[in-house]
């Protein structure tokens, strides 16, 4: 990406396609990825992708009330990295060097069989799921999945939390 944005400002023609091209690449977060050639192999390598990937998780993370599946993870990290690609596998080995490395964000697996990154803020996603469901007295999965704009997999894990943990009936 630095090598593409290098290349459009030596060129000097400033249209409305190179600045907006200009703009992508810097939107897009990974300009140097984390690669097998530059970190080696094993843990080393799944905890800088690790690293890398908390960094560019922080903003959609947030974004998703503090969890995404493994699946979206994959999708827009790859997204993210353009033509540097990493396989499924590496992506779940290095979001379970998430916690260990203390970002703030942590794989977990539901009793579904479901794997999430989840922001290390329990009680903050269960007071919000609590306050939805009291204002709209709602209690299926269903219609938690479209009140909270969630994943009805994710809503109905989440309702499943609570009640394991005492919140709800």
């Amino acid at each position: 990406a630095e090598r593409i944005a290098q290349r459009l400002s030596d060129k000097k023609t400033e249209g409305d396609e190179t600045v907006e091209l200009k703009s992508h690449l810097l939107s897009i977060g990974i300009s140097n990825p984390v690669t097998r050639e530059t970190h080696g192999t094993g843990t080393s390598y799944h905890k800088s992708l690790g690293s890398e990937l908390a960094h560019m998780l922080q903003g959609p993370l947030k974004e998703a009330g503090g969890v995404m599946s493994v699946s979206e993870v994959y999708c827009r990290y790859n997204r993210a990295r353009g033509i540097q690609l990493v396989s499924p596998e590496d992506v779940v080995n290095a979001c379970k060097t998430l916690n260990v490395q203390n970002h703030g964000m942590e794989l977990k697996k539901f009793s579904s069989g479901i794997l999430v990154v989840e922001g290390q803020h329990f009680q903050q996603i269960m007071d919000a799921l609590l306050t939805t469901i009291r204002d709209n007295t709602c209690c299926t999965a269903f219609s938690l999945s479209n009140l909270m704009a969630l994943p009805l997999l994710l809503a109905k894990e989440r309702l499943a939390a609570a009640e394991e943990h005492g919140l709800i009936l």
